[in-house]
């Protein structure tokens, strides 16, 4: 079993407990709590979105369990949120145009120099897509700018923070640069994810240890 089908296993498990109000029960808890606290240590400091919902079930569960125990009724209160600074692929905003009204009001937002200028170059052209790219600029430009950040990165930074891949070509060197823009952020200690829906670049990105997400499962993971 890998470990997302053991946190929705452990998840309903906890759902399916009474509540509080109605006594919740202590010693037959006490061996779903022990499963609950191993899965967290290995993997509750998860940044995936898809673990996000379970991921609170288990720490209420065991917030209950905890309290029951002491005789005490326990309040549960919303963590705060998780700021995630999010590098988004031009191709996504191919795909939706509304990507941005889409993203939690404390994401960051984070626009590379080289997604800004591939609109910008769209842009000069009379077609659907330079249309459609001139609405994606606007949308841009309206974007709240605390919740914007400008990032640019040379090829000399890209080669440092990616030193195992080698720019072939022009294309190549696009996506080593977002991924180098996620890369410097993740060794920022900021909880960075990549937004993209081009598999090969996810597939460089997990090399890399980088979360990237294309847009069915970032929307599905929200």
């Amino acid at each position: 079993m890998n470990p997302y089908d053991l946190l929705k296993k452990l998840a309903r498990q906890c759902l399916k407990k009474p509540s509080f109000s109605k006594k919740f029960p202590k010693d037959e808890n006490k061996q779903l709590a022990v499963q609950i606290k191993s899965w967290l240590e290995q993997y509750g400091s998860s940044d995936d979105p898809k673990y996000r919902n379970e991921i609170q079930i288990l720490r209420d569960f065991l917030l209950l369990h905890e309290t029951a125990l002491q005789g005490r009724v326990p309040v549960l209160s919303e963590p705060p949120a998780k700021r995630f600074y999010l590098v988004i692929d031009t191709n996504i905003f191919f795909h939706d145009e509304n990507i941005l009204s889409r993203l939690s009001e404390h994401d960051i937002f984070v626009l590379t120099q080289t997604v800004l200028d591939e609109l910008c170059n769209q842009a000069k052209n009379k077609d659907l897509l330079g249309k459609k790219s001139q609405r994606i600029l606007t949308t841009i430009r309206q974007f709240p700018a605390e919740r914007l950040l400008r990032a640019q990165i040379n090829r000399a930074e890209a080669r440092r923070f990616l030193p195992q891949f080698h720019t072939a070509t022009s294309n190549d060197e696009c996506d080593h640069r977002i991924l180098a823009v996620t890369k410097r952020f993740l060794l920022e200690k900021k909880p960075a994810q990549l937004l993209s829906n081009d598999f090969e670049l996810r597939q460089k990105a997990a090399e890399l240890n980088i979360t990237a997400l294309s847009l069915q499962e970032f929307l599905t993971g929200k």
